[in-house]
Formats: structure tokens, C-alpha cells, sequence
């Protein structure tokens, strides 16, 4: 446990990337959104995705992690296990403690500035946060654990199996997407599949992703037992 504790020692030490920067990039586009929403003559709500940028850095963050921490940590005689764990609680607190942020500020913006006064729903959104509060915390929470591991999960591909690996795995991953789109087309699959998420609600599809998250991480360990300095 103390080399787990380590390695998330080792994390935090990078305070900038795991918890200034995340916030430097939404709150940027939070402030962008809210000076168009205060020039523009809008009576309605405004609602945009801007939200979306701290959850596409999440994936970034496990690319990088793992890329730049990996040698570093196998270097100081870190178990590739104790490492892999060791990025797993790293990333959950990170996850919880946003959440949390967010769910607050989801709550300041319908509760108390109702639309920071200019109609702007930048962390109040439609369909995320139509539950209650631990509902849209667990949506925030399986997203971003979920595209943590996806770049967690494309960085042990490259250390396993290097560039050529990427190549194959991007390779074979457009033409996945191809086929699939072309059977949906084929068998008319799209009204079904609309139907499914509409039946749903987002916390409903956020529990459904965790499983899926809980097999990246499996994928991703093996990869890493296996893979080279």
C-alpha cells in the first residue's frame, strides 16, 4: 500500500497539470461563454458544451500520465501493479473532487445566480442535470474516469507494442466504426438505438459505462505487465 501511496505522491507532485490546468481550461471557457452570453441580445437560456473541455483533458491526462510517468516510476523500483493501482486511486480522487466542484457549481448557477444573471447554463445542463445531486454526481464521476482510462488504455498500447501497435489499433478502429455505421444503415438501426438513449436517463447510461471502464482498466493493466521501459 505505501508504494501505491507513492505513486500517487509521485502524481500530485505535478500540482499544474492534475490540478491547476484542468481548471484553467474550463473556467477559460466558461469566461469566454459568459462574455458572448452578456454581448448578445439572447432572452432564452443559452446552453453550451463548453463544460465538455475538463472531461476531454481528463483523456488527455491519461495519455500523458502514463507516458511520462511509467519509466520514471518502473526507475525507483515501482511494481508495475503498485503503479497501475497507484493511478487508479489517483484518478478517482481527482474525479471525486471535481465532481463535487462541479455538482456546486451546477447548483450556484440554477439555484443561486440564476444564469450568472444572462440566461448562461454552462454547468447546468439538460439531461445531466435533470437528477438529483448525487445522480449528476455520478455522471460526472463515470465520465471521467471512463475517458481517463481511454487514453490510459491507448498509452499502454503504444508502450506494449510502440508505434506500429497505434497504427494497427487506429487502423482497426476506423474500420469498426465503419462497418458498424454501415450495418446500423443497413438493418435501419437508428430509430432503436435513439429510442434506447431516450428511454434512459444519464444517470442510467453513466452506471451502464462504468463496466465498460472496470474492462479498460483490466485491458490496460495487461498491456502494462507486459510492456517495455
Amino acid at each position: 500500500m505505501n508504494m501505491v501511496q507513492n505513486v500517487v505522491k509521485m502524481y500530485a507532485r505535478d500540482k499544474f497539470g492534475w490540478f491547476i490546468l484542468p481548471w484553467v481550461i474550463l473556467l477559460s471557457s466558461f469566461v469566454v461563454n459568459l462574455l458572448i452570453a452578456s454581448l448578445l441580445p439572447i432572452d432564452e437560456k443559452l446552453v453550451t458544451g463548453g463544460l465538455m473541455s475538463i472531461f476531454i483533458y481528463m483523456m488527455v491526462v491519461g495519455i500523458i500520465s502514463l507516458s511520462q510517468n511509467f519509466p520514471f516510476a518502473l526507475g525507483l523500483s515501482v511494481r508495475r501493479r503498485d503503479f497501475f493501482l497507484g493511478s487508479m486511486l489517483m484518478i478517482s480522487l481527482l474525479s471525486t473532487g471535481i465532481s463535487i466542484i462541479l455538482c456546486l457549481l451546477s447548483y450556484i448557477e440554477s439555484s443561486v445566480i440564476d444564469g450568472w444573471g444572462v440566461q448562461l447554463y454552462f454547468f447546468h445542463l439538460p439531461y445531466l442535470s435533470d437528477g438529483n445531486v448525487f445522480s449528476e454526481f455520478v455522471i460526472y464521476f463515470s465520465c471521467m474516469v471512463s475517458l481517463y482510462m481511454t487514453g490510459f488504455l491507448c498509452a499502454s498500447v503504444h508502450r506494449r507494442f510502440g508505434r506500429n501497435g497505434m497504427y494497427v489499433l487506429s487502423i482497426a478502429a476506423v474500420l469498426l466504426i465503419t462497418i458498424l455505421f454501415y450495418v446500423i444503415n443497413y438493418m435501419g438501426w437508428w430509430s432503436t438505438i435513439f429510442h434506447f438513449f431516450g428511454d434512459h436517463t444519464a444517470v442510467q447510461l453513466a452506471e451502464m459505462l462504468l463496466p465498460i471502464t472496470v474492462c479498460l482498466s483490466i485491458v490496460a493493466y495487461l498491456l502494462l505487465r507486459r510492456a517495455t521501459v
